[in-house]
């Protein structure tokens, strides 16, 4: 039986965003090992029939000894394992896994970037050091790399023209895809109720968010605006006076976002640059419209004016105003939903991605 090893930083993320390409693997005969740097959901992963490795490490750091403990301890995984392929995926298993897998002599290596981040973000010079070093970590890694796959054109193009990555060597594809019989089609029940979905993060647009329910609700107060996510960058305290107020209603956080989508008429998300969110994907799957930045991820979901609408980067006034048009024309959030669902089928079947991306891993190996 033929193995693969998936690298991944936060062992949730093996069930929020590997779950289907794991069973996909599995359907094909292929036995599944994961590292993961946190064993948190263990149980659940082994539970999958799944073999799990915890290898410790913190996802925000770069301490050079940290790193340097991190990919040796994958390295002896992999020389104890000695699987067919590896698959990695975010910032330091793209480049420590691989590089780890490399020196463990493993010759299919495909890693994934689902998303610049706040690495090619953030411009003060903390940021442009930081830029820096993860850009020669990338060169460095994704040179003994088999594949990249991106999630959008603008990261692929980016990195090709930073020369980290060979043109020959990017797969786009349409994000990682959402299951659409677990996110099927449903009703809408409300149409004044938008709802964002993310991390605390200024990058997500938070408090653009924020700042815009406060305002639409001063002319709309049967508005509802609920905020699902938990802390990150910012905290609590940051959006308190919100809450405080009743411009948002911050739901927490939770395992299971459908009840939230279906309470929802438009989903919200003003971010500055995403990979390919999943938060979109899923809401439309289930047939809600979008009110999203034009921005680097976030542009792929939308055909504005058909499943919602692209407001210019930063431009809360136009967040606005487009929140206020789906407030007083019901009629766009049901031909919004209903396009939206149609748009989730056409494109982010998860389905037929990950079919694609084993075309890639083993129809490549076996030539």
């Amino acid at each position: 039986m033929e193995k693969i090893v998936l690298i991944v930083t936060k062992s949730y993320s093996v069930l929020t965003f590997r779950k289907d390409l794991i069973h996909t693997l599995k359907n094909e005969g292929k036995e599944v090992i994961i590292i993961a740097s946190d064993n948190e959901h263990e149980k659940e992963i082994v539970e999958m029939g799944v073999k799990f490795y915890y290898v410790k490490q913190d996802n925000r750091g770069l301490n050079p000894f940290s790193m340097f403990t991190y990919k040796n301890k994958i390295k002896k995984i992999l020389k104890e394992e000695k699987p067919d392929t590896v698959f990695t995926f975010m910032l330091k298993p793209n480049t420590f896994g691989v590089l780890a897998s490399k020196n463990a002599k493993i010759k299919n290596i495909y890693s994934m970037v689902e998303g610049a981040g706040d690495v090619f973000i953030k411009n003060s010079l903390s940021w442009k050091i930081i830029r820096t070093v993860v850009v020669f970590l990338y060169k460095k890694a994704f040179s003994k790399a088999k594949k990249v796959f991106f999630l959008n054109t603008d990261d692929q193009n980016e990195f090709v023209k930073r020369k980290i990555v060979k043109k020959e060597k990017c797969v786009l594809i349409n994000g990682i895809g959402v299951n659409l019989e677990r996110f099927n089609y449903r009703p809408i029940k409300n149409t004044n109720v938008f709802l964002m979905v993310s991390r605390m993060l200024n990058t997500k647009g938070v408090i653009e968010y924020c700042e815009c329910a406060r305002r639409v609700k001063k002319s709309y107060p049967d508005a509802q605006f609920n905020y699902l996510g938990g802390e990150g960058t910012l905290k609590i305290s940051n959006i308190q006076e919100y809450i405080d107020d009743g411009s948002i209603n911050y739901l927490g956080v939770t395992e299971d976002v459908r009840p939230y989508l279906e309470d929802c008429s438009v989903m919200v998300l003003p971010s500055y640059r995403e990979g390919f969110p999943m938060s979109i994907m899923e809401a439309e799957a289930i047939g809600r419209g979008i009110i999203t930045f034009d921005t680097i991820g976030c542009k792929e979901t939308v055909k504005d004016g058909y499943n919602g609408y692209l407001v210019e980067y930063k431009n809360v006034e136009e967040l606005i105003d487009r929140c206020k048009i789906v407030l007083e024309n019901t009629n766009l959030v049901y031909e919004f939903g209903k396009n939206a669902r149609q748009f989730a089928v056409d494109f982010f079947d998860s389905e037929k991605i990950n079919n694609s991306i084993l075309k890639v891993i083993y129809g490549e190996k076996n030539e």
